[in-house]
């Protein structure tokens, strides 16, 4: 997890708790705002998760800024973002 903070310290993005509610018909665990350069966890997610919820936003964060080429579907970005979250946190999807 420290590994996780450093690594959001050093691209210059703030991790934040916060009640993000529903997104459809899913509960929003954690999302990433590139104008605020900010990954916002739900503050009422399960503390097991929120190192993968950071991993898989900072994934996202390092498409905005050019560093990881964007997939051409939702679905693609979001399995490799799960895949890099899944890499850097160690276990399963």
């Amino acid at each position: 997890m420290n590994a996780l903070l450093r690594a959001c310290r050093a691209y210059g993005v703030r991790v934040c708790f916060a009640d993000l509610g529903n997104w459809g018909r899913s509960e929003l665990r954690a999302e990433y705002d590139p104008q605020a350069r900010e990954i916002r966890i739900h503050r009422d997610l399960a503390s097991a998760l929120v190192a993968r919820a950071i991993a898989h936003e900072l994934y996202h964060h390092r498409e905005a800024m050019g560093e990881i080429v964007v997939l051409p579907s939702r679905a693609q970005r979001e399995a490799a973002a799960q895949e890099y979250a899944r890499r850097l946190c160690g276990g399963t999807a």
